[in-house]
């Protein structure tokens, strides 16, 4: 599964992508042990890309216009992960995950809150606003 290694090892538009295509990958997998196979086939662990996408919150403590979605797209794929496995949470409790969301939250532009761009300019909203995904996020860290 090359999306999951290229989220850990891409930097900037390409990572983008990834964060944002990997959610919809995980609410393909129907169970536990599919969701357990795409890992292994992919050498990659649930913590190691935990890990990758508290790095991204870390990376990116402000938005940043050249990848205006990714810190969207890595709560995104944080929520996937801890409704697919619920075991997940408590990597991401441990890993401090809250702090990173409480982060985002304080510095949460309005760029964020859209999916289409046209340059540096928001076209179409998403139909969530980060702030609310970070909340959901929240919700299922406890």
């Amino acid at each position: 599964m090359q999306v999951l290694k290229a989220i850990k090892s891409e930097e900037r538009k390409p990572q983008e992508v990834m964060v944002g295509l990997a959610p919809h990958i995980l609410k393909l997998m129907n169970t536990p042990e599919e969701l357990r196979g795409m890992f292994e086939e992919a050498g990659v662990t649930e913590e190691e890309l935990a890990k990758a996408l508290i790095n991204i919150l870390k990376r990116y403590e402000q938005p940043v216009p050249k990848v205006p979605r990714i810190r969207r797209f890595a709560i995104e794929l944080t929520i996937a992960m801890m409704k697919a496995n619920v075991e997940t949470v408590k990597t991401f409790q441990n890993l401090e995950m809250k702090n990173e969301l409480e982060t985002v939250f304080e510095t949460a532009a309005e760029l964020e809150n859209f999916d289409i761009f046209s340059g540096t300019v928001g076209l179409a909203r998403h139909g969530s606003t980060i702030n609310e995904l970070i909340e959901e996020a929240m919700l299922l860290l406890r």
